[in-house]
């Protein structure tokens, strides 16, 4: 494993059971190096005056199970936009390698309208995209996500209305990505060993590269789109309008954000809301608290905490 400017315990990186699933050393190496990225996060919100909190599977993590969900492998943080765009002004400068602050801005083509802290010596390829963007170069090392919560209207119409429009602009923006000149076609194997070619994926490459088609304008409209509401701050509701989730999963309560405290996570400690068990109920139902065994949303990653992304990206050509 990379050295890490984080002191881990005694012991933390052996294998152990947790509610029944085995946590292997190759995950627990995963997890140090995310919470190696979360203290030096921390570090900089800290100097700052920023806030931020746990949100998604890490908060859930963080109340039941006081650290990591034992299946998962991702750390997820929510931020107002208010503090995440000041978080972006400091970050080039007090994010040191390894260390990297990647946003469209600072690394071209990632492209997903919210932030990563990656630690660059290591690997976290998201495999749909090691397969599909042949040539992309952006940093891909082991990350944590950094999502910002923009306002989202109490008037129902204008608030589907947006919804519509950055749903169809997030979808577009992707499959540009996905099927312009990064395309790799990949045919798929059914269980009889017959190959299928799908002629709708291989017709959309030969359209977006005849036309030359860029995401990069239909990106701008999509982020100007989610920002839309945000000289509104008394709405009842933020979402994390970058994700390509139904709101009643994005969306937090804007009051919850001012109204934080720290829990145990792992051997560290990380924010909550305090009212965390209304947002726990409209992300996972009422039996919260009851683990169910699931996959990562990330839908596969490539994980390596020796090597860094770059030779896996060589390796890939």
């Amino acid at each position: 494993m990379v050295d890490l400017e984080l002191q881990l315990p005694d012991g933390f990186l052996n294998e152990e059971v947790r509610c029944g699933y085995t946590v292997t050393k190759q995950r627990k190496e995963v997890w140090a190096v995310e919470l190696d990225l979360l203290q030096e996060f921390k570090r900089v919100c800290n100097k700052y005056g920023l806030r931020y909190c746990a949100d998604g599977g890490t908060l859930l993590g963080a109340i039941r199970h006081q650290g990591f969900i034992p299946w998962d492998d991702d750390l997820d943080i929510a931020m107002l936009r208010s503090d995440f765009e000041k978080l972006n002004e400091v970050a080039p400068v007090e994010f040191k390698k390894p260390y990297f602050w990647q946003t469209e801005e600072t690394d071209k083509g990632s492209a997903r309208g919210h932030a990563q802290l990656r630690n660059s010596d290591t690997t976290g390829i998201i495999k749909t995209e090691y397969e599909r963007q042949r040539n992309n170069n952006f940093n891909q090392g082991i990350f944590i996500d950094i999502f910002p919560f923009d306002t989202v209207v109490d008037d129902e119409e204008k608030l589907a209305e947006q919804d519509l429009k950055r749903m169809e602009l997030l979808t577009k923006y992707r499959e540009i990505l996905d099927s312009g000149d990064y395309f790799y076609y990949k045919p798929w194997v059914d269980e009889a060993g017959k190959r299928h070619f799908n002629l709708k994926k291989t017709c959309r490459h030969f359209k977006h590269k005849l036309l030359r088609d860029s995401y990069v304008p239909i990106y701008n409209q999509f982020i100007k789109e989610i920002r839309r509401y945000n000289d509104i701050d008394n709405s009842k509701y933020v979402a994390d309008l970058c994700m390509p989730l139904p709101l009643k999963r994005i969306r937090r309560f804007r009051s919850d954000f001012y109204n934080l405290k720290e829990v145990d996570f792992e051997f560290l400690e990380i924010p909550v809301f305090v009212n965390y068990d209304r947002n726990l109920k409209m992300l996972y139902g009422n039996d919260y608290m009851t683990p169910i065994n699931t996959n990562s949303e990330h839908g596969g990653l490539i994980l390596d905490t020796n090597k860094s992304y770059k030779w896996y990206l060589e390796k890939r050509r």
